[in-house]
């Protein structure tokens, strides 16, 4: 069997998307000797380093081209099947092709929308290649009944897979590491409170630092670090904060790499993710599988990814959310419990199971079981 894969998403500056591509392909390679690949990036994409080393990296084609050349390279390059793995499906194998959709968020509040002609062309595009496509997959049963609601699709069309959590999440206590990053990001404080996600208005940092002003007194000399891009056109961590009057409380380091985040989720007294909405959520268990207590939404797929190893909360009440943080900060049982808990729960999402669930379906869909 030869699969196409969309690599795009896992070159350059990789977001949640791009991790997802990654380690989907990587485990997927892992697992199956006898399935070859074919990964598909912009022309100028560079082949990151450490696929060098994954496991069956010589069944792993690299090609570079544009999109108007990718219609035909389904045909040219005798793909069984294609993957397109970030909403868009470039071009089909014998068996056509499947697409991952991740979540509707601007399908649901296109008011959010940066492109110049507003986002309906985009989720018209979206829609009509979800139809398209053999199979539509997606990482929640919130997002399937998203693609109900808003695409029309059927409950048999689209098949839930949902992501998975990196290894190289687990807790980590390194002082000597720990002491480097607190003085490289100016984190003065002994104990602070964790949030990531960026200034993105559905990451709801707004009424974070609502609730944090709300509850001040009480989260003591701790310091609130708000990771992820700062500044975004709906609003700025910074000027969030100088409203609040929080501007001594907030540190904003940026974007970090993922041993400075393996070692922040360590350490932190919380971790709040309070998102509006998301098809996922990976953050929730990234930190689980740290150690990390987690108070997050009770709304979109977050209750569903969670379940009963975090608060929850919701995201657009300030004072609940405000209350919901001291609970959890002041509640040592309860502290004790989210940690068991979400170390149990973050086990239950391996990509070795996202692998093999992935590459069943190409085997339904190839064999026309599906």
């Amino acid at each position: 069997m030869k699969i196409g894969f969309d690599a795009n998403p896992m070159v350059g500056d990789m977001g949640g998307v791009g991790w997802h591509s990654y380690h989907l392909l990587r485990t997927m390679m892992a697992q199956q000797g006898e399935i070859d690949f074919v990964a598909y990036a912009r022309p100028g994409a560079v082949r990151p380093d450490s696929v060098s080393a994954w496991t069956g990296v010589e069944r792993l084609g690299w090609v570079n081209s544009s999109r108007w050349g990718m219609g035909k390279r389904g045909a040219s390059d005798q793909l069984d099947l294609y993957h397109g793995t970030n909403f868009k499906m470039h071009t089909v194998g014998r068996y056509g092709g499947v697409v991952t959709i991740h979540d509707l968020w601007l399908d649901r509040h296109p008011e959010y929308s940066k492109k110049m002609l507003g986002q309906w062309p985009s989720s018209f595009k979206t829609r009509q290649t979800a139809i398209r496509a053999r199979k539509t997959i997606t990482v929640s049963e919130f997002s399937a009944r998203e693609l109900i609601e808003l695409y029309g699709l059927k409950r048999e069309h689209i098949r839930v897979i949902p992501n998975g959590v990196s290894e190289d999440f687990s807790p980590r206590r390194d002082d000597q590491a720990m002491a480097e990053l607190r003085k490289r990001i100016g984190l003065t404080a002994e104990h602070y409170i964790l949030f990531i996600g960026g200034a993105d208005p559905r990451k709801n940092h707004q009424i974070f630092l609502e609730a944090a002003e709300k509850v001040r007194k009480k989260l003591g000399p701790r310091m609130v670090v708000l990771v992820g891009s700062p500044i975004h056109p709906f609003g700025s961590y910074e000027e969030t904060a100088r409203r609040r009057s929080l501007t001594e409380k907030v540190l904003c380091p940026g974007r970090l790499p993922m041993r400075d985040l393996q070692l922040l989720y360590s350490s932190t007294d919380l971790f709040v993710f309070p998102s509006l909405y998301e098809g996922f959520g990976m953050p929730v268990l990234e930190a689980m599988a740290c150690g990390a207590p987690v108070l997050t939404s009770d709304s979109t797929a977050l209750a569903e990814v969670a379940g009963d190893a975090a608060v929850l909360v919701d995201p657009q009440d300030a004072r609940a959310l405000g209350e919901a943080m001291v609970r959890a900060l002041e509640d040592e049982p309860l502290r004790a419990d989210l940690k068991v808990k979400g170390f149990a729960r973050a086990k239950q999402f391996p990509w070795e199971q996202v692998a093999a669930k992935t590459v069943a379906l190409y085997r339904e869909l190839c064999e026309g079981k599906s």
